[in-house]
């Protein structure tokens, strides 16, 4: 065995690494064959640790030293006096190396810090001395002893060393396979012996043999018991060191005295080298996660950020960050001709902060105030994921807000620790999707920390996962490279996976069908053992009118400009894109042969008139009229749309060029070469031929494809419209820009006439989700354009964004067949409504008076809240008494000859209906049972009592279990639900428990 370590090629001396390797060997072999010499004397011998490193062998020997003089054989004479020989030999040290460094493992540890040794070359020599008589000591030991071999049980020669009559066997600490490969024990980790093999092609094994378990159990200390806490923590820490370490390295765990140590092979520079360590963990006061520093016990994030270059990170992602801001700047430079950089403080948009099924809303907040809860979620390690939504309109400043507060951090990191001050603030890593359309979230991550140089997407999942590092993703679905979002969650799930129900992650949607397509396949994937995630959306809101005035007075815009404006376009400037552009419009000089009439419209030519400008021939003519310009970008908005893409290739560019003048390329001469020179054209990779088109914004690519669609409709093309309602989700803009082009009455008749043809089982179908979600949005906007309902029915509609009728007069219509997030009922008297097979989620009373007498058909079952004018209403049983007593019509509603259920039934039933809508199967507990996440308040409905019993009857019903996981400070726990929430309120017999669940329930009352 020790020829294996001094078989080094071409005669190259030793490295002091090496030294301590086989300084590690001689240490464990001495070790073992003290335990085997006290075990032969009859002695029980002290226990060998279940994974023990240099220290531990050490302190092994000192215990062996005080047994073998215990005992009376010729064996324990001769290894007694070899292990006290190499006591004194090791505690000699270095005595000429610094003070720091004299002792043997405290330089084993500086080194595996990647510290430098100290200058000379004795420490070397010194080693190899010590090394070699250590094996010296060890060889002398032995040398009036016999090796006699014995079958084993499963053909394995075990080992005996004989002083005479004294016979010392080193089974199971060492034995040898047929194969001629020795096996040395080498630890006992997961339920699973390993050893260090000898003379053969492996390094190590970790046979599955019974009797080798049955034989070292005896000998090994017992497994420490604890809540799982420390467990948790060494799984945790070799899960976040793979985030660093070398591909072909693994992370080598040994116990230690005051906790567990590592040995592991760092990966540093760009894949070209590796940096041996050996770091030392413990849990601390309070399960303190802490790490060994060489000023002491330090936390361990404190370790997690030593190990990234926190500063460097910091430097490099503010560095990153500033040049994706100047290339924004360039893109409006280029596309839109801005000149002027925005004057006075940016005015980041506010958000509304909900549930991800809307409830809890709590009163706009800036967007600082959401990026603190993201902190706050991230010191909490709330046993669940965040999964925090930004949700609003194109042009609304979703980007801007969250590259900026990407940027302010990195520059606040990074100020704190050039002045030497901690800072224990996460990074936000901003990855943005536009021009990625990719299927792979890897990929993303990886591209956006490659600037740092020392973190990959796995290192940053180790960060994220303690909370040093958020991701925060920009167009979320954009980057899952379609519109049909069939499986919304795939792209983020083995994201979700890696973090285990630990850290924060931000995306951005841009549509509300998304979020839709999104709750679907969470409800799916959690059938199938999601991780455990928790939902919140943050709306962005449109600025208020006192935040537009102020921000074009600092732009420097004339107040009757402003006044000029139609009721409409004032409305577009709450988005920040349309204030900046009106700003813009109106102080450069060159816009005044803009004429269009709308603040959109007047974009739009801006845009295209630039561009035309880059299609010229000979002579400065150009290539293409505006015009035909137009219904290029137009063609290529709907290909993009039918495509499931944001962009296109260079071919279907032509193609529109094609179909836009109606003759082929050829017909004007440098058409087809001067086409790459658009503004939106990036090349995909050095070849040309792959390069790609995108719109500068995406609220081009909206009002682009609203030209196309609107165009059909005005040039008598019905057909061709009703198809596009089935290809991609309208944003507003399309939706807006469709009914102010196109006009009212041919929109209505043109949905009138196709949603008919949805029919429930077609809504299944993905399109067919699309179009009703389309049709609902259409609706919507010819409500608000006319303020009216169109006299004719509401045919099989998707209202994702609620339908608003609180400023309608005179309604008296039919909804059939829809679906409605928010209902919103007219302020003024006089109006009837009737529903019928449509389900409502939310029920706003917008008047004083809560006169519901014009609701027909309402079911109370579908309503999660009901807003009355002066309460709110969560509880089914609350929400069918309010609406009976103000006279709606409801058609679900009990018969109240007979009692309600008893309150524990009601309960339940509220506590699994919220849980089913929030996508939810676990809450995190407190010691007292009680959610330890204070927002969730519909937990306490019903009393902390009635939900205490709850989750006792719960548990009790095997259709829910307790589970530990990894916290410091308060002990909490996870209740996990076994099936959906669904499964159990619908207590069908599928699912074993939920009958009995019930039963008890209504029993405790009686």
């Amino acid at each position: 065995m020790e020829t294996s370590y001094s078989s080094l090629p071409m005669g190259r001396p030793r490295s002091i690494h090496e030294g301590f390797s086989v300084l590690d060997f001689e240490l464990r072999f001495l070790a073992l064959l003290a335990a085997a010499t006290v075990r032969a004397a009859g002695r029980a011998p002290a226990l060998v640790g279940r994974s023990p490193g240099l220290g531990e062998w050490t302190a092994y020997l000192r215990r062996a030293d005080q047994q073998l003089k215990e005992c009376s054989t010729v064996p324990a004479d001769r290894v007694g006096r070899a292990v006290t020989r190499v006591l004194n030999l090791y505690d000699r040290g270095f005595p000429g190396a610094p003070r720091e460094l004299r002792d043997l493992k405290r330089l084993r540890d500086h080194l595996s810090h990647g510290g430098p040794l100290p200058a000379g070359e004795t420490e070397l020599a010194t080693l190899d001395e010590l090394v070699q008589s250590i094996a010296d000591t060890v060889t002398e030991s032995l040398g009036e002893a016999e090796l006699s071999m014995e079958d084993g049980e499963s053909g394995e020669q075990r080992p005996s060393f004989i002083w005479g009559r004294d016979k010392v066997s080193l089974w199971p600490f060492l034995f040898m396979k047929p194969s001629g490969v020795w096996h040395l024990f080498s630890k006992f980790a997961r339920a699973q012996p390993s050893f260090l093999c000898f003379g053969g092609g492996s390094v190590s094994s970790s046979p599955s043999d019974e009797a080798i378990r049955a034989a070292l159990h005896p000998l090994l200390k017992a497994q420490r018991a604890d809540n799982g806490t420390l467990g948790y923590f060494i799984k945790d820490v070799e899960q976040d060191l793979r985030g660093f370490a070398d591909d072909d390295s693994e992370p080598v765990y040994a116990d230690h005295e005051q906790g567990f140590e590592y040995y592991w092979h760092k990966a540093i520079g760009e894949g070209t080298g590796t940096q041996p360590r050996r770091d030392y963990f413990r849990l601390g006061p309070d399960n303190a996660r802490q790490w060994r520093a060489e000023s002491g016990w330090a936390p361990y994030s404190d370790y997690l950020r030593e190990l990234a270059n926190w500063q460097v990170v910091a430097t490099r992602l503010r560095q990153k960050l500033e040049q994706m801001e100047s290339k924004l700047v360039a893109e409006e430079r280029d596309t839109l001709g801005w000149m002027s950089r925005e004057r006075g403080t940016a005015r980041i948009s506010k958000v509304v902060v909900s549930d991800f099924d809307g409830s809890q809303r709590v009163p706009a907040c800036t967007f600082a105030e959401l990026i603190d809860g993201v902190d706050q979620d991230l010191q909490a390690n709330r046993g669940q994921t965040q999964v925090v939504f930004i949700n609003g309109e194109a042009g609304i400043g979703k980007t801007r807000a969250m590259l900026d507060a990407a940027k302010t951090r990195a520059q606040e990191v990074e100020r704190a620790l050039l002045l030497g001050e901690s800072s224990s603030q996460a990074l936000f890593l901003y990855v943005r999707s536009t021009g990625q359309v990719l299927d792979s979230l890897r990929t993303v991550v990886d591209s956006a920390v490659a600037s740092t140089r020392n973190l990959t997407d796995r290192g940053v999942k180790a960060l994220c996962r303690n909370g040093l590092m958020t991701l925060l993703i920009d167009g979320f679905d954009e980057l899952l490279g379609g519109v049909g979002y069939s499986d919304a969650i795939g792209s983020l799930r083995p994201w979700l996976d890696e973090l285990g129900g630990r850290g924060v992650v931000v995306v951005s949607a841009r549509s509300s069908y998304y979020m839709g397509q999104y709750r679907s396949s969470v409800e799916r994937a959690n059938e199938q053992g999601l991780p455990f995630v928790r939902h919140r959306v943050a709306a962005v809101q449109r600025w208020a009118p006192k935040d537009v005035e102020a921000f074009l007075g600092e732009y420097g815009v004339p107040r009757e400009s402003l006044d000029q404006l139609s009721e409409h376009d004032r409305q577009l400037l709450g988005l920040p894109f349309f204030a900046r552009a009106f700003a813009e419009m109106t102080l450069n000089s060159n816009d005044g042969e803009i004429r269009s009439n709308t603040l959109a419209e007047r974009l739009l030519d801006k845009y295209v008139a630039r561009e035309e400008d880059k299609l010229t021939g000979q002579g400065g003519a150009a290539l293409m009229d505006r015009a035909e310009l137009r219904r290029m970008f137009e063609y290529v908005a709907e290909f993009m749309a039918s495509h499931e893409e944001r962009e296109a290739d260079i071919s279907e560019l032509q193609d529109a060029a094609e179909y836009a003048m109606d003759s082929e390329l050829s017909s004007r001469r440098h058409l087809k070469q001067r086409l790459p020179v658009l503004c939106g054209l990036a090349a995909a990779s050095d070849d040309a031929s792959v390069s790609r088109f995108r719109f500068q914004h995406e609220l081009f690519f909206d009002q682009f494809l609203a030209g196309a669609a609107s165009r059909y409709l005005m040039d008598g093309h019905p057909a061709l419209f009703q198809a596009m309602l089935k290809q991609s989700p309208w944003r507003s803009a399309t939706v807006t820009g469709v009914v102010a082009a196109a006009g009212e009455k041919r929109v209505v008749q043109a949905i009138t006439d196709f949603a008919p043809r949805l029919q429930d089982a077609e809504k299944k179908q993905i399109e067919s989700t699309v179009a009703a979600t389309n049709l609902g949005a259409l609706w919507t906007a010819v409500i608000e354009d006319t303020g009216r309902v169109p006299a004719t029915e509401i045919l099989n509609a998707v209202f994702a964004d609620g339908l608003d009728l609180s400023k309608v007069q005179g309604v008296n219509t039919r909804i059939i067949g829809c679906e409605v997030d928010g209902l919103v009922l007219p302020a003024v008297a006089g109006w009837s409504l009737t529903l019928r097979n449509t389900v409502v989620k939310r029920i706003r009373v917008s008047g004083t008076s809560s006169d519901l007498a014009g609701l027909r058909g309402v079911r109370h079952s579908d309503l999660v809240e009901l807003l009355l004018p002066n309460e709110l209403l969560y509880r089914k049983e609350h929400i069918l008494e309010a609406l009976q007593r103000y006279g709606a019509e409801v058609v679900d509603a009990e018969d109240r000859s007979d009692e309600l259920p008893p309150a524990e039934v009601l309960a339940a039933r509220h506590y699994l209906t919220t849980m089913a809508r929030r996508m939810e199967k676990s809450v995190i507990l407190r010691g007292d049972h009680q959610p330890e996440d204070n927002r969730l308040k519909w937990t306490q409905e019903y009393g902390p009592n009635v939900w205490k019993r709850f989750v006792s009857e719960l548990v009790g019903s095997g259709l829910a279990a307790y589970e530990n996981f990894s916290a410091s400070g308060e002990r909490k726990v996870r209740l996990r639900l076994k099936c959906s929430p669904a499964a159990i309120l619908a207590n069908d017999g599928t699912r074993v428990g939920t009958q009995e669940l019930w039963s008890r329930l209504e029993e405790i009352t009686n």
